[in-house]
Formats: C-alpha cells, structure tokens, sequence
C-alpha cells in the first residue's frame, strides 16, 4: 500500500511540527472554539437562553446597523484611517529595516533597534498621555511654538479636525514601526551576501545595493504582509481611537471598532455587536483573498 507523500514529509520533520503544536492549539482554542457563538449575530440573544436556546432574528441586526444614521459615516471613517495606516505605515518599516541594515557600527544599531522596539510595549493608555504634551494650556510642544515665534496663538491639536488624522497616524507609526521591521530585519539577514559582492564588483554604491539587491531580497514579505494587512482595512484600531477622539472630532474619528464595544459591552447589545463584527470580518476576508488573487496574478507571490 503506498504512503501518502505528505504524510511522510510530516512524519521526517515531526520535531519541526511539535514546535508548531502550541501554535495551533492555541489557534483552535481562541480563534475557531468562538466561532460556535457567531449565531448569536443571528439571534436576539438572551443569557437565560443561551446561544442555541435565544429566538431566531435572522438579518434584523445587519439591517439595523445599515439603516442606522451613522451607519455609512462609520465605515467611511475606518476605511480612510484604516487606508492612511496602510498606505503610508506599510513602507516605514521596510524603510527603517533597510536603514539599520547600512549602519556598520553594531553597538550604535542595536541602540537604535532596541529604541525602535520599545514603544511597541507601551500601552495606547500611556501613549495618550501626549495630550498633556499637546494641550495649549500649559503644554511644552504649544510652548516651544509660541516662544520661538512660530505660533501666535496655542492650537487645539486633539480637538481640531485639520490635526487629527496627522496625529493618529504619526502616533500609529511611531508604536509599531520598530516592531515591525523585525521580520524585515530577518529578511535582510537571509539574502545572499555573494550578491552583494557581485553588485560592489559591477560598481554598484550602496544606494544601487540598496535598490538592486535587499529590496528585491524583501519583496516576498513585503507582498504576504500586505496581503494580510489588507485585511484590516475594516479595523481602525479601537484602543487608539477610543482614547484619541473627542466630540471635536467625532465626525471624522469615529470608527466600526469602537462602535462595536460601546454597543456590545456599553450597551448589552451583544447581538447587535456581534453583526456588526461579523459583517467587519466578512469584508476582511473578501480583502484578504481579493489582494491575494492580485498578488498571485502581478508578482507570483500569494498565501495560497
């Protein structure tokens, strides 16, 4: 009887797969186990019930979150920061890799790693506090403006609508982008050093280096990376615009995900929250295989 292929391949690298277990585990356990309760997206959901023992309500939550009169200013909005995140936080990463990967001193770029690395530890709660920072009421940045004559008056940077997307995207890039040039930096590590000598024997500077050689040697991930960020396109990000947006700015920061929260948790109304949630994942995964699709066809480079 012959043995499937892939059946043996598992079986040669057994010990390479049982480091992957814990992964999967915890992946059923917290990622596919909850699915079980998408249905109360479907139901009017009662604790006394349960999921299975709450009456059926079919679509009446997705119609009620469409008919709803900030519906579509909702997703407008997480659609743009979303996009501004994407479109011009993708690139500072792979900027930041390349940029750390010139610099021969090795004390001097582990320095600057480890303080790229850092504010992705912080809590958006601490990041936040940059509205003591930017406050025209005794704030330091609004200070040093006024003071050296490149402001008359303080500005209202948190409540002002001209501001706040700057504010949130820089604040986004400045927590992630360390952390992210991590799998960047390990792309780097991999490419074939040959090349770059054969690229220095063809006269190539390091700009031409640069270009010619690690871009081409990170584009792979690149492309995976932005296949899966496509997939947050429908996902602002709640804790930052929760804590970052005010009445001053509501029209133009309030966003899907902290719509969810207020009404699941703030309001009990789960199965109300659990549409809305649903309909966000659904659009994510439409994204994921769309860019994918585009991703196989441009550079043939795709997750599956």
């Amino acid at each position: 009887m012959r043995t499937n292929p892939l059946l043996k391949r598992i079986w040669r690298h057994r010990l390479l797969y049982l480091f992957l277990l814990p992964a999967v585990v915890w992946f059923f356990l917290f990622s596919y186990v909850p699915l079980y309760g998408i249905q109360i997206a479907f139901r009017d959901f009662r604790f006394s019930g349960g999921f299975t023992g709450s009456p059926w309500a079919g679509l009446k939550y997705f119609r009620q979150f469409f008919d709803y009169y900030q519906s579509s200013q909702l997703i407008r909005n997480t659609i743009l920061i979303s996009g501004l995140k994407l479109t011009i936080g993708f690139a500072m990463p792979i900027v930041l890799a390349i940029l750390l990967n010139e610099i021969r001193n090795l004390k001097f770029k582990k320095t600057l790693q480890t303080l790229s690395y850092l504010p992705y530890f912080v809590s958006w709660v601490v990041v936040t506090l940059m509205q003591r920072l930017l406050t025209p009421y005794g704030g330091p940045v609004n200070d040093l403006l006024v003071s050296s004559g490149l402001l008359k008056d303080p500005i209202q940077f948190l409540n002002n609508t001209s501001w706040f997307y700057q504010i949130v995207i820089g604040s986004d890039i400045w927590k992630n982008i360390g952390w992210n040039s991590i799998i960047y930096m390990a792309a780097i590590a991999g490419i074939d050093q040959q090349l770059y000598e054969a690229a220095k024997i063809d006269g190539a500077g390091r700009f031409r280096q640069m270009w010619h050689v690690t871009l081409p040697g990170v584009r792979n991930i690149a492309v995976i990376l932005f296949i899966l960020a496509a997939g947050s396109l429908m996902s602002a990000g709640y804790e930052q615009l929760l804590l970052l947006n005010g009445p001053a700015t509501a029209a133009i920061g309030s966003v899907l995900d902290v719509h969810v929260i207020g009404a699941g948790i703030g309001e009990g109304r789960l199965s109300y929250a659990a549409a809305v949630g649903l309909f966000q994942s659904a659009i994510a995964l439409v994204l994921i295989l769309a860019v994918n699709r585009i991703a196989r066809k441009v550079s043939d480079v795709s997750l599956f």
